[in-house]
């Protein structure tokens, strides 16, 4: 009996060594895993979907910024142009408006040379003085057309702006105080714009009577 009992676990230890063991599968169910991988692509570009458009979206942006980059070269390039044209057709008016400027001044020195001429040949002052005064006149007039003006000062209340303080007279009249007394030289002004102050002497009214004499001891 314990005979029989010995053959029956061999033959089941036989049975068992003989069954084969159980197959087990394991699959990857990541998605990017699971897609058929193409022949001759590299594993490395075979890149999640999210990633795939982040990367899109890079590109695209790079491209948009090239793209703002050379129109922004261009525009510099078309103002730097802009300005060059616009520069030199500013020269070019000055240089218009000097000439006629200057063509117009050539009257005044001739006539300034025939008054003198004449006078060396009569050596008549008065006629000297008439001739001076002509070209004076036609001078002043050129600087008017030009836009020039000189500026009045005398008799008028000194103005700062416009004039230039060089010397004080003592004046009598209370109202004369703070009154230009003379005109030493000339100022001259494009409408509000100051070419050259005008030199003047001004007047300062000192009040005598506040001042106590002095007695002699």
């Amino acid at each position: 009996m314990e005979k029989v009992k010995t053959a029956n676990k061999a033959n089941k230890k036989e049975e068992f060594k003989k069954e084969k063991p159980p197959e087990f599968v394991v699959r990857d169910k990541r998605f990017w895993a699971t897609e058929e991988k193409e022949e001759g692509v590299p594993l490395v570009e075979k890149m999640p979907t999210y990633v795939e458009q982040l990367k899109k979206q890079v590109e695209e942006g790079e491209k948009k910024l090239k793209e703002y980059i050379a129109a922004y070269k261009q525009k510099m390039a078309e103002n730097d142009e802009f300005r060059k044209r616009l520069e030199m057709n500013y020269q070019k008016r000055a240089e218009q408006l000097n000439t006629e400027f200057i063509v117009n001044l050539l009257p005044i020195i001739d006539n300034l040379e025939r008054a003198l001429s004449a006078a060396e040949r009569s050596s008549d002052f008065d006629s000297l003085l008439k001739g001076i005064k002509m070209t004076q006149s036609l001078f002043l007039n050129q600087l008017k057309n030009s836009g020039i003006e000189s500026i009045e000062a005398c008799g008028k209340a000194f103005n700062p702006e416009y004039e230039e303080a060089v010397e004080i007279g003592e004046v009598n009249l209370k109202e004369e105080d703070n009154i230009v007394i003379e005109e030493l030289e000339k100022g001259y002004k494009i409408k509000d714009r100051l070419i050259r102050p005008a030199k003047v002497r001004v007047g300062r009214y000192f009040d005598k009577s506040s001042v106590n004499p002095v007695t002699p001891p």
